[in-house]
């Protein structure tokens, strides 16, 4: 009888450290999803910072680029207009007599308008 009486006491012992035993290995599994959930979370907002710094850094160049360009083209367009300016000043240097003879005959066409009123 000795043997029986020790007996349902060690069953509950036995129970015991099984109930221990997954209530430690809960509370582990628990810690370990909440440090995993952590890690992802942390994951997912760096890849979203990473990825607004890309974006933000393809405007900056975009901008950057276009900016460039606009130089450039007025740099043309002024280049341009001075190679113009420049042509209309040597052609007037180069053909003096021209301008001189349309002043002339500006100046007889007035002449023969006068006399035609005076006549009149």
């Amino acid at each position: 009888m000795g043997e029986h009486e020790n007996r349902p006491e060690r069953e509950f012992e036995i129970g015991k450290d099984e109930a221990w035993f997954a209530n430690v290995k809960r509370t582990y599994d628990e810690f370990l999803q909440e440090s995993l959930e952590t890690i992802r979370e942390q994951r997912t907002l760096f890849t979203k910072f990473v990825t607004d710094a890309q974006q933000y850094d393809n405007q900056r160049q975009v901008i950057a680029n276009q900016s460039l360009q606009n130089a450039v083209e007025t740099a043309n367009m002024v280049g341009k207009q001075a190679v113009r300016h420049g042509d209309i000043a040597i052609d007037r240097q180069w053909n003096v007599n021209e301008t001189d003879a349309f002043a002339t005959i500006l100046a007889a066409k007035v002449a023969e308008e006068l006399k035609k009123k005076e006549t009149t």
